[in-house]
């Protein structure tokens, strides 16, 4: 019975390896996505996101902390 349970657990922890795996790609893959996103055509964002450095991002940055403010609050009276 005890070899039973611990495949049970062991399978259970390679389920939850696999998805840790997965989220971490998806989100890895969404930020280029994103900053190409937001970024207007023909034009850079001020100061720049670089695609690979997490620094400077969410509500660290202008552009993007204001795209995250709730609708109800001013982003420029925030900083």
């Amino acid at each position: 019975m005890a070899s039973s349970e611990e495949e049970v657990v062991e399978i259970g922890e390679l389920i939850q390896k696999g998805i840790n795996g997965a989220r971490a790609d998806d989100t890895k893959g969404m930020k280029g996505a994103i900053i190409d996103w937001i970024t207007p055509k023909g034009q850079s964002l001020s100061p720049h996101i670089p695609h690979n450095v997490k620094l400077g991002r969410g509500f660290n940055h202008e552009h993007t902390g204001a795209l995250l403010c709730p609708a109800g609050l001013d982003w420029t009276n925030i900083q």
